[in-house]
């Protein structure tokens, strides 16, 4: 099971949490769905009556903050990966737009941490912040980023597992 879905779990805590569009996701061991797509990440699908708005409040407010730790730690891989890693006789994390490019992620992981969320369209926009930033360390790392040791399968079931729970959208569903 991925870090990832072990995280969503305890998140959930006792009593599975379910998005307003009735669709729940944890991880395959606590929703069992072998035909759906997520089931290899290590993700289970489900529906049921959708939770009621101050648990998907709190709900919302710990994925963000999951998707904000995957990233800090994704910016740590990086950094181990790319220094390890040389081009033209300098380490890749010399490069200065390989420099810039994680400091506009570690901005972004700092920024979005003080942001208000208070309603569905601000938890949203948190949400897109963090799937930009993921996206432009995965462009960092390369295909790199999706071996076993990397960030980019938990960042992929952070973005899957937001886009559920966090759209606007689904909040009128």
């Amino acid at each position: 099971m991925s870090s990832y879905a072990a995280d969503l779990d305890r998140l959930h805590g006792d009593a599975l949490v379910t998005a307003r569009s009735g669709v729940a996701l944890a991880s395959s061991r606590r929703i069992s769905s072998p035909e759906h797509p997520l089931h290899r990440f290590g993700l289970g699908v489900g529906r049921g009556t959708p939770s009621d708005g101050e648990e998907l409040d709190r709900f919302a407010g710990g994925l963000l903050g999951l998707h904000r730790d995957l990233l800090r730690q994704g910016i740590d891989h990086a950094m181990t990966h790319l220094g390890g890693r040389t081009s033209q006789g300098s380490s890749l994390l010399d490069r200065q737009l390989v420099q810039t490019a994680l400091a506009d992620v570690a901005v972004e992981v700092r920024e979005n941490a003080v942001l208000p969320t208070g309603d569905a369209h601000a938890r949203w926009r948190a949400h897109q912040g963090l799937v930009d930033a993921g996206r432009l360390l995965l462009s960092l790392l390369g295909a790199s980023s999706f071996l076993v040791s990397g960030p980019g399968g938990d960042l992929h079931l952070a973005e899957v597992t937001g886009n559920v729970y966090l759209h606007p959208d689904r909040e009128s569903a």
